[in-house]
């Protein structure tokens, strides 16, 4: 009997130290899955940050681009403006001369009519 006994306590004895052995491991193996899970979430935080300052990087880049080429575009169309108006003057300056030359061809021939007419007498 004193064996019977002796030998269940070893048997609880040693099933109580496995038990606890492998709660040890079990807790252990808990944290590190926790941390490993914690390093790989702050890492792909990190990537995200990166990539959110690149892209906010690139499109001020983009910005500074579309920027200069609306300014040179302006220039462009007053320019334009410019010549558009400089030729809208020259051709009522145009057409003002070709006007004076009729009627100094007008004159010119009254002229001589006249001339002729006063040699003529």
């Amino acid at each position: 009997m004193k064996n019977k006994t002796l030998l269940l306590m070893l048997f609880t004895g040693m099933l109580s130290l496995a038990s606890t052995y492998t709660f040890a491991q079990t807790t252990q193996a808990g944290q590190e899955s926790k941390t490993e899970q914690q390093e790989a979430k702050a890492k792909a935080d990190k990537e995200r940050l990166d990539d959110a300052s690149d892209l906010r990087k690139d499109t001020k880049a983009d910005a500074r681009v579309a920027k200069a080429n609306a300014k040179e575009a302006k220039r462009i169309d007053k320019e334009a403006a410019y010549a558009a108006k400089h030729a809208k003057r020259a051709a009522r300056m145009e057409a003002k001369a070709q006007r004076n030359r009729a009627e100094a061809d007008k004159q010119a021939k009254k002229a001589d009519k006249a001339a002729e007419k006063s040699g003529n007498n």
